[in-house]
C-alpha cells in the first residue's frame, strides 16, 4: 500500500565529541574521525562523521525515531531492523548543521508481518543534500 508519512527531525548540530564517541564505540582507529588537523590534511573541512553516522541523528535528536513509532502505533519489542543501506553524496563534519525528513513511502503485509519502508533525506546547513537513506522496518506480531 502507497502511503506517504513524513517525520521532521530537529535540526542536528555535528559536534566532534558525538563524532569521536562514535567512531570509538565503532572500533576506528583512522585519525579523520578524532583530529580536525588530520581531516584537514585529508580535504575534509573538519572532522568528518564515519559511516553509518545519520542513525546518531535519528536516535539522539529532540524528534526522534521513537516519536514516529508512535505515530504509526509501534511498540519497539515488535519492530525488526530490516536491511539499511545509505547513499552518501556530500560528506557531513563537525560544525554542520544537519536537517533530515523521512518519509515512510509504503507500507506491505507479508503474512503476519508489516513492512515499513523508510526513506531519509538528510540535507546541510547549506541545503546541499549529503545522504539518503532508505531501511525497512518490520513489524512482528
Amino acid at each position: 500500500m502507497k502511503v506517504e508519512i513524513t517525520h521532521h527531525y530537529k535540526p542536528f548540530e555535528i559536534e566532534r565529541g558525538k563524532i569521536k564517541t562514535f567512531a570509538k564505540v565503532l572500533g576506528l582507529k583512522n585519525p579523520i574521525y578524532y583530529s580536525q588537523e588530520e581531516a584537514q590534511q585529508n580535504g575534509y573541512r573538519d572532522v568528518v562523521t564515519p559511516p553509518t553516522f545519520p542513525t546518531v541523528i535519528e536516535y539522539s535528536n529532540d524528534r526522534d525515531l521513537y516519536q514516529l513509532f508512535d505515530r504509526l502505533q509501534l511498540h519497539p519489542e515488535q519492530v525488526l531492523h530490516g536491511e539499511q543501506s545509505y547513499e552518501y553524496l556530500e560528506e557531513i563534519c563537525a560544525g554542520d548543521t544537519i536537517t533530515a525528513t523521512l518519509t515512510v513511502e509504503r507500507v506491505e503485509e507479508k503474512r503476519s508481518m508489516t513492512f515499513y519502508y523508510l526513506k531519509t533525506v538528510y540535507r546541510n546547513q547549506l541545503n546541499k543534500l549529503t545522504v539518503i537513506c532508505r531501511s525497512t522496518l518490520i513489524k512482528i506480531p
